[in-house]
């Protein structure tokens, strides 16, 4: 007795294209009716398709039941499994890394937004900065072959900063590529990067990034007056978190204020 595709679909609970998907791949042979050009399944292969859904269940790949359906002996079972299960443990571990990263984010970009509007006394943290700045007209892309020798899985660690004196005649924000003090990165001779030192006492808080930097710095400015802190009048930002608005890139900084006395 043979059975249409419909059938075996629901049989299984599988819809006909993944049945038909696993026809493609050579791994079940129906039949065609030549009374009604239909496809007929037979009893063996309902049987093949739940061999499939359990070799899928513990994800071997279709080349893997290929191989099993080809003939592969018994014997070679276990080297076959155990290839498996290291893939997997590796992709666990992957995983684990990837949920700490994002435990990570997720309270950093919370305690990001409660700062916004918010004032703290604190530290800069020291960190690897590229001399030069991003000046205006460089593309970035120019500017980052001339930076940090970058790998993929340092980007996290990088931020774009600036530096903002505003005690000069003609004060301009001055942008620079930063890294997190504690992260390793390579450096080489011809991609020179200064140690930007811990600073210390300092007024924090955290703004949505402006390219009119008095605009931007004017709330912390205000604070600083109305609560007596006095500015020694240069600031320190440093890129946080991104988004996006009607397609353009924004972002929080946090911005480092340093008082020439406690209060």
């Amino acid at each position: 007795m043979r059975l249409t595709v419909g059938d075996i679909a629901r049989a299984l609970g599988l819809t006909t294209e993944a049945i038909r998907y696993y026809v493609d791949e050579g791994l079940i042979h129906p039949i065609k009716n030549a009374n009604n050009n239909y496809w007929e399944y037979s009893s063996e292969d309902l049987l093949r398709l739940t061999d499939i859904l359990f070799y899928r269940s513990l994800g071997l790949g279709i080349n893997d039941i290929r191989l099993i359906f080809g003939g592969l002996p018994l014997s070679d079972f276990d080297s076959m499994l155990d290839e498996r299960k290291s893939a997997i443990i590796k992709e666990i571990h992957e995983l684990s890394e990837k949920l700490w990263s994002l435990n990570d984010w997720s309270e950093k970009v919370r305690q990001e937004k409660a700062l916004v509007g918010r004032y703290i006394i604190g530290d800069m943290p020291a960190s690897l900065r590229h001399q030069d700045t991003l000046d205006e007209g460089m593309h970035l892309a120019e500017y980052l072959e001339n930076s940090f020798d970058i790998e993929k899985e340092d980007w996290g660690y990088i931020s774009i900063s600036f530096y903002y004196d505003s005690r000069q005649k003609q004060p301009k924000l001055r942008k620079y590529l930063s890294v997190e003090n504690n992260r390793r990165m390579k450096t080489s001779a011809n991609k020179p990067s200064g140690y930007e030192a811990e600073v210390k006492h300092c007024l924090i808080t955290e703004v949505h990034f402006n390219e009119d930097p008095a605009l931007m710095l004017k709330p912390i400015i205000s604070y600083a007056e109305e609560n007596g802190f006095e500015l020694v009048g240069t600031f320190y930002g440093k890129e946080n978190t991104n988004y996006y608005i009607d397609g353009e890139r924004l972002g929080l900084y946090k911005v480092y204020a340093p008082l020439k006395t406690d209060k």
